[in-house]
């Protein structure tokens, strides 16, 4: 097998290995807006690609020395590293961070694990102490019938589906500029008022200006009595639907406008005939109240009755060991800091 960095010319060929939005041409072309560095590579063998993968750096301000990146790429091998370090020596990487869009295991209904694949282990790679995706999602079977899906439901979000209906909660895909703008206003009222860290308004424009020709990204809003109270962001890719962003005013709640749009968005997938909808991200079997903040979107989700996996995590390819643990430690307060203004600014 041999490994190389891409040519334009290969876009195709390339989108249609990998797995993942993130990991698309496109997606790399977005990076690239942002001011960083993207490499693509395809593992050839008997001259076919048959696996793929973007590597993106960004600069840390001010220094000369960058991070790379590679999320929701291809399982890690060793060639795949040696290639990697190549690169990022090239780059002045302090390391990479690579989260394999891989199962390590899949549970059933009693939260009983099966194990798919084993944990990777080679020399260098450590387990990230900060995780870009969540390692769970919940993963839901579209090739399963209405009724099914309808029948795996949690009763209440099946019950809060019907509250919707009766309240008249319209649902629309508005996949258009305007329909962006209206789910932009709702998420970033969403974010004020719950105290998240989230990307800039100039951020999300940006990603979806440059993915919005693509068809992948699609805008799905539901609106009670003339106004807009919920909007989703989806992506298609491939056979698989995607739900990276949601927003949802705090007025009218008792309609269950977002349930209703959550299921909307489902069917949504059956009608273009994928065959599974990836929920972006969860927490774990044992998610409780209290878990960072989260278990409100974990249960949202968990009620759709898709099947709760587990990502074989998030590692660190580490380049230079004597300034990874002062980056890691400097991270950490930054990102406290990030987190204490957006409180502040709720």
């Amino acid at each position: 097998m041999v490994t190389r960095i891409l040519y334009p010319e290969e876009k195709l060929e390339y989108n249609k290995v990998v797995k993942h939005p993130v990991q698309t041409w496109e997606w790399g072309d977005f990076q690239i807006s942002q001011g960083h560095k993207v490499y693509r590579l395809g593992v050839f063998e008997n001259n076919k690609i048959i696996k793929a993968y973007s590597i993106s750096f960004h600069k840390i301000p001010k220094l000369n020395y960058s991070i790379g990146t590679i999320l929701r790429g291809p399982d890690i091998d060793q060639e795949m590293l040696n290639n990697i370090k190549k690169i990022a020596v090239d780059e002045n990487a302090i390391f990479v961070k690579i989260e394999p869009d891989v199962y390590h295991k899949v549970y059933d209904r009693d939260n009983s694990p099966t194990t798919v694949s084993e944990l990777p282990h080679f020399p260098g790679l450590v387990v990230s102490p900060k995780v870009a995706f969540y390692p769970h999602s919940f993963v839901v079977d579209l090739s399963q019938g209405e009724e099914k899906i309808l029948e795996s439901m949690h009763p209440k979000t099946r019950y809060n589906i019907k509250v919707a209906n009766r309240h008249g909660v319209k649902v629309e895909e508005m996949s258009t500029d305007k329909g962006f703008e209206i789910y932009l206003d709702l998420l970033f009222n969403t974010t004020k008022r719950q105290g998240f860290y989230l990307h800039t308004i100039s951020y999300h424009r940006q990603l979806w200006n440059s993915l919005k020709k693509t068809g992948m990204p699609r805008i799905m809003l539901a609106s009670y009595q003339g106004k807009y109270l919920s909007a989703f962001m989806l992506f298609t890719f491939n056979d698989k639907l995607f739900y990276p962003y949601g927003a949802s005013l705090a007025e009218n709640r008792e309609v269950m406008a977002p349930t209703l749009l959550m299921w909307e968005c489902i069917k949504l997938g059956k009608s273009l005939g994928l065959k599974s909808f990836d929920m972006w991200g969860s927490l774990g079997p044992e998610a409780k109240e209290g878990d960072e903040g989260f278990v409100g979107f974990h249960r949202f989700k968990q009620g759709y009755g898709g099947q709760l996996v587990q990502f074989v995590g998030t590692y660190d390819f580490v380049i230079n060991h004597s300034l990874y643990k002062l980056y890691n430690v400097v991270d950490k307060y930054r990102w406290q800091f990030l987190r204490l203004k957006a409180k502040l600014m709720r």
